[in-house]
């Protein structure tokens, strides 16, 4: 009897929680802003943290991706990252930013997480690297926990393409050509 009213009582509570939709292609990505922490600035030796706002993502095709702080996640994505790095694609198309949910790093990491983030803004200069410590943005874009997500914004802040887990080849290819503008259809998986 016990068990049977724990089933109807989160029955009832997942009726009654909002529905958190993916995000959709043509639709605008919901604005995030990550206070605490936020984009990393590397100025010689130092480095230092500042608000961000994904509202400042236009005028050029823009690269989120949004990474649990796990390596699992990391090798999630990386696959397309190296791909995009060899394709040839100019960089002044398009523009990479990179949020890291430090709120889903595994216990005890988070200063060697941030410690990697500081080292790969030193390599990526010319991209933009954010701690979401909160991990709102994961909440705010429907995202699942662990995991990571590539989306692909059109000059006005807008999805072309949205993908969500490990990229297969045709998933590669397909944001690629998105990237380059060849009139790819976009899609969200």
């Amino acid at each position: 009897m016990a068990e049977r009213l724990r089933h109807l009582l989160l029955g009832a509570w997942l009726l009654a929680a909002p529905a958190v939709q993916a995000l959709q292609a043509g639709e605008p990505l919901p604005p995030l802003d990550v206070s605490t922490l936020g984009e990393i600035l590397v100025e010689g030796e130092e480095s230092s943290f500042r608000p961000w706002q994904s509202g400042a993502l236009a005028d050029r095709i823009h690269i989120v991706q949004y990474l649990a702080a796990r390596m699992t996640a990391r090798k999630q994505s990386k696959p397309f990252t190296d791909r995009l790095e060899k394709s040839g694609i100019p960089y002044s198309r398009y523009h990479i930013t990179t949020v890291v949910n430090l709120d889903d790093a595994m216990f005890g990491t988070r200063g060697m997480v941030l410690s990697e983030l500081e080292k790969n803004k030193r390599k990526y200069v010319l991209s933009t690297i954010v701690a979401d410590e909160s991990g709102r943005g994961r909440e705010l874009w429907g995202l699942k926990e662990s995991s990571s997500a590539v989306i692909i914004l059109d000059t006005a802040g807008r999805v072309l393409y949205f993908h969500e887990g490990a990229m297969l080849d045709e998933d590669i290819e397909h944001a690629l050509s998105v990237v380059r503008g060849d009139g790819a259809v976009a899609g969200a998986r």
